[in-house]
């Protein structure tokens, strides 16, 4: 994916997902001296993802400089060949018009994107890729007050666990035991022969044992 950035209008706040970055992307911050600061990390970021990376420093101050740099760019690419997703980290506006025009004149449509941080552009392209689906299982939205109900039944077996096994050689081995019976679908049958596979037979045996006689779970 390509990213233009216009850093003057977004700021720090345009460059989150800068974490998510890959190999295969290439980015380019416009900046200007009014405006010329990143925080380490995320340029950090920028630099261990092996991205192509480039910036570009306004020259002479103007009303909406930046923003004829990042169209002049954008074009010079495309006319170059390239063809995948762009995505215009902005939130200005007049970048639609940018949008429209690609859409039209390129035999891909849809091909440029508008947003306003680089996490937002990553979604908007919808690749099929596993940052992609990582992005939009953490966005996805959920009741608190279920969230916090699962919290709770957590933090209850957590501690359960934690007695049951204290004093045992399993003690320090309570998180795989949770992991190994939360979820839907556990069946006894389930949990057990994970227990044996996890653990070996003679120990996941008495595992499964102690969990099985437990009826606070």
């Amino acid at each position: 994916m390509l990213f233009l950035i216009d850093y003057e209008n977004v700021s720090k706040a345009g460059m989150r997902g800068s974490s998510y970055l890959e190999s295969g992307d290439h980015i380019i911050i416009f900046y200007s001296e009014a405006r010329k600061h990143a925080e380490r990390r995320i340029l950090e970021d920028i630099s261990s993802s092996g991205c192509v990376f480039e910036v570009c420093k306004l020259c002479k101050t103007g009303k909406n400089a930046l923003d004829f740099y990042i169209a002049s760019r954008l074009g010079e690419l495309i006319g170059g060949g390239y063809d995948g997703v762009s995505v215009i980290v902005s939130n200005d506006s007049g970048f639609q018009a940018v949008r429209d025009y690609w859409t039209k004149k390129s035999v891909h449509k849809n091909r440029v994107y508008l947003s306003s941080c680089i996490e937002d552009g990553i979604v908007s392209g919808n690749e099929d890729n596993e940052r992609t689906r990582e992005l939009k299982h953490l966005r996805e939205n959920l009741a608190i007050g279920n969230f916090h109900a699962a919290y709770t039944e957590k933090m209850r077996m957590k501690k359960v666990l934690e007695e049951l096994f204290a004093g045992t050689q399993y003690e320090n081995m309570t998180a795989e035991i949770q992991n190994l019976i939360e979820g839907r679908n556990k069946t006894p049958k389930v949990i057990y022969l994970s227990s044996l596979k996890l653990f070996g037979r003679k120990n996941g045996l008495e595992i499964y044992n102690k969990i099985k006689e437990c009826d606070a779970l």
